[in-house]
């Protein structure tokens, strides 16, 4: 060996021995050391590219990814930390295409299969992933007491990924083991403690309460404390304790609200922009925006039956649900090219005004391949969407444009008892129970003031008259979409598509009417909250809390 080589392979133990152990900036130099002596170590700079997006990066460590790639094109590992990267951009398309690359080149160790089903399942492919966790997991459990593992808390991510998948896959029981196989690696995972509770009803005989209680007097920070009262919640609302479900709601949410600061005042400014903007003036004008006819967007508050609903039209055998698409919100906050760190803000909403609405549809149905194409139809079913109605008019005038209403309190209720991702700061009205009502009554001004401007673009859909008669709204439903009626519409909870939302378990069955009314279970806690949505016309006299 060469004095060159015998550097180069020192520096490259030296900088893998300092990744492991996290000391990154030490790890660079030794890459820097590597690359000054040789621009084609490819390990070199694929090192360089997990530090950049260690620190943020992200876009600089995708075009190392790239370079690493190009010096050494059978590394799947390469290939599934590019895919990691591009899923952190919002291009899950090419993130898709790149896994299954690293697919074909048939990986077999654990930390890739791992990445690579978190990035097939941020692609919506939760079969493809379930498949990717499968197998590390098999490889894990097939290793013997002598070999090397990987630490407790990587196991435990594996799980809790692989439970995650099995139960948008529908596979409950075996989700519930791997969730159950997460906690007993690290007891504190409180992410898996939240997870398991809402995978089925919880029973006197059989629940977590006991210790989720105890978890409860050591919890180490706001989402900790998130989990773990969102999960202890659910399951005193499961054994009919709602004055205590309430309580443990309350407790659950309150740090993490005065974490984030929430102030409803911020989204008001987003509504007053969106309804002055959007004029009768502006779809007067002569737009020619793109004629697919592809796209049916399915919106509204979240936990209002849109999930039911996509499972109801992807049953149709000309439909696909494609899942909670960001597409269409990063495509407008892409081509408006504006400052703001934030997808959805005022400025970028004055801006999208300006953009060719041809354009932005077609860069949205780009976007959305090579998942949508197959069918005649496919299905975006992000909630948040509402906010974009008026753009998704001018932009794809053949689309479909559905939205769920459901009764004011239950909304209400349901998005207060939903744990959202923390870090997706337009769910943050739901730290409490009366700023989810004044949330309300703007989405619910907003959707009139849709109605008045571009009257008869949204099909309304009511949950209370859906699960009163399924047949009657579901053929209205189809007819708005034109597609001929199929009878296995009615039977979607006997389907096999995977569903990536917090309903996952609920539309496995039957359409029930058990949902129905909820808050008054709750009595006296609502009565703040129905004051004020009957003050702003939300209710007749008269219909207040109660059994």
């Amino acid at each position: 060996m060469t004095a060159d080589k015998n550097i180069l392979r020192k520096h490259h133990q030296a900088a893998q021995t300092a990744m492991e152990q996290g000391r990154l900036r030490e790890a660079h130099q030794h890459c820097l050391a590597i690359l000054k002596l040789d621009q084609n170590h490819a390990d070199a700079w694929f090192l360089c590219a997990v530090i950049a997006a260690h620190n943020g990066q992200v876009a600089k460590s995708v075009e190392i990814l790239r370079k690493a790639i190009s010096l050494d094109p059978q590394r799947a590992e390469y290939r599934a930390e590019l895919g990691k990267q591009l899923v952190a951009l919002g291009n899950a398309q090419e993130a898709l295409q790149v896994a299954r690359e690293a697919l074909a080149l048939a990986p077999t160790d654990l930390p890739t299969l791992n990445t690579l089903g978190t990035v097939l399942s941020h692609a919506g492919e939760h079969g493809e992933a379930v498949h990717c966790f499968q197998q590390a997991a098999d490889r894990l459990e097939a290793r013997s007491g002598n070999q090397s593992r990987p630490s407790a808390t990587w196991e435990a991510d594996l799980y809790f990924n692989l439970a995650t998948s099995l139960n948008f896959a529908g596979r409950l029981a075996e989700a519930e083991q791997c969730y159950e196989r997460a906690i007993a690696l690290q007891p504190r995972y409180f992410k898996a403690h939240s997870a398991l509770s809402q995978l089925r009803r919880q029973t006197a005989d059989n629940n977590h309460l006991q210790r989720l209680q105890a978890l409860q007097k050591g919890v180490n920070g706001p989402q900790e404390q998130l989990h773990v009262g969102h999960a202890i919640a659910k399951e005193q609302e499961d054994l009919g304790q709602y004055s205590k479900a309430m309580a443990s709601l309350r407790w659950a949410k309150a740090a993490q609200a005065k974490s984030v600061a929430y102030r409803i005042e911020d989204d008001y400014l987003l509504f007053d922009a969106l309804e002055a903007l959007f004029d009768k003036s502006v779809f007067s004008r002569q737009v020619s925006g793109c004629d697919n006819p592809e796209p049916i967007f399915i919106v509204g508050m979240p936990r209002t039956g849109t999930t039911l609903v996509e499972q109801i039209l992807a049953s149709h055998s000309r439909v696909f649900a494609a899942g909670e698409l960001q597409n269409f919100p990063l495509q407008v906050k892409r081509m408006t090219g504006t400052s703001s760190g934030d997808v959805l803000d005022q400025e970028t909403l004055e801006q999208s005004l300006h953009l060719d609405m041809a354009q932005l549809g077609e860069s949205y149905i780009a976007s959305t391949r090579p998942r949508t194409g197959h069918t005649a139809w496919f299905i975006d079913k992000l909630p948040l969407n509402f906010m974009y109605l008026g753009l998704l008019r001018l932009a794809l005038p053949q689309a479909k444009l559905i939205c769920l209403r459901r009764d004011p309190m239950d909304t209400c209720l349901s998005n207060y008892r939903q744990l959202f991702a923390v870090n997706y700061k337009y769910y943050h009205y739901n730290y409490d129970l009366l700023d989810c009502g004044r949330y309300y009554q703007r989405f619910d001004r907003l959707m009139r003031h849709w109605g008045e401007v571009m009257p008869g673009a949204v099909h309304e859909l009511h949950y209370e008259q859906l699960v009163a008669e399924p047949e009657r709204v579901s053929r209205e439903l189809l007819a708005f979409c034109e597609l001929p009626w199929e009878t296995q519409c009615l039977d979607f909870y006997s389907g096999k598509a995977s569903v990536a939302t917090p309903s996952a378990t609920q539309v496995r069955q039957p359409i029930y009417n058990s949902s129905v009314d909820r808050w008054r279970r709750y009595g006296d806690a609502m009565q703040p909250l129905y004051d004020m949505l009957s003050s702003a016309g939300c209710y007749p006299q008269g219909a207040g809390p109660g059994p």
